[in-house]
């Protein structure tokens, strides 16, 4: 049976105590704009915090309009709104709509963690219950409760290591994000780089399986060669998947023999990554 994984937000304690909703709520009719904004950050926790047009309506405000079952000038009066904070943007398609603001407030928990954590919530009930009979004769049919308890606790915990597994697997930690924000901030990408372009990044690693110092060498790459734009940067590092190098190790190995077979005339005297980079970064700008 597949693992299902649920989403949620979590709004700050100050959260309505931000300067752009409380401006929000003091607009006509900002209270209702408020819960609509609300309804799209939960329905995009599941998408990374896109919300994509289907083409149901005549745009993505009419479309959110029928699904969230609200007014349709009320939605476009909060897009428009959204749209002049810049609390959103539309990274590839025009009516697709990414909220900033969701990758801070959303949470995730598959169910295999959910069952974890109620039995350890029934554990600790049963814990205390002991603490308060101790003094009492524990029966036959409580030591045979106390057996089922304990395999129980076996069977989630092996639930428990499942779920730890798949997290490392499929989520880059909190340490990986720092060092990417970090790489950005330090080769001047941060104010060239969209939010969404920026998870796109972090997939590579989430994704992909590249250790995340083979996108933070990309990065410095690219602004070695005066090329800080997300087109560049995805281009080498698709060049490097395409090449089996997910690691720095392999892609040190990698430059070594490039500058072996250079030196034995075996290979062009340009830079490959970045020629290559240069036409695929040509291609997806439609050059």
């Amino acid at each position: 049976m597949a693992n299902k994984k649920f989403f949620w937000i979590k709004l700050k304690q100050d959260f309505f105590n931000d300067p752009y909703i409380k401006l929000l709520r003091r607009m006509a009719g900002g209270d209702t704009y408020t819960i609509i904004y609300l309804e799209m950050l939960v329905k995009s926790a599941s998408t990374n915090g896109m919300l994509y047009f289907q083409g149901a309506g005549q745009d993505i405000g009419e479309e959110l309009a029928l699904i969230l079952d609200e007014n349709v000038e009320d939605v476009r009066a909060l897009l428009a709104y959204l749209e002049a904070k810049k609390l959103i943007t539309h990274p590839e398609i025009r009516e697709d709509v990414f909220l900033v603001a969701s990758a801070d407030l959303t949470g995730s928990e598959t169910d295999s963690a959910s069952r974890v954590r109620k039995f350890r919530e029934r554990q600790s009930l049963h814990s205390n219950g002991k603490a308060l009979q101790s003094n009492t004769h524990v029966t036959n049919g409580n030591d045979k409760l106390e057996i089922e308890i304990e395999k129980e606790l076996d069977i989630d915990k092996e639930i428990e290591t499942e779920g730890e597994i798949e997290k490392k697997q499929s989520h880059p930690t909190a340490t990986v994000r720092q060092q990417l924000s970090d790489a950005i901030e330090k080769n001047g990408f941060s104010l060239v780089l969209t939010p969404f372009q920026s998870e796109n990044l972090l997939a590579y690693v989430e994704d992909d399986h590249m250790e995340v110092g083979v996108v933070i060498r990309s990065l410095e790459e690219a602004s070695n060669n005066g090329k800080r734009n997300y087109n560049y940067v995805r281009a080498i590092l698709e060049n490097k998947l395409k090449e089996g190098i997910t690691t720095v190790a392999k892609w040190d190995a990698s430059k070594r023999d490039f500058q072996e077979r250079r030196n034995a005339n075996q290979v062009p005297t340009n830079d490959e990554n970045a020629e290559w980079a240069q036409e695929m970064e040509a291609h997806w700008a439609g050059d």
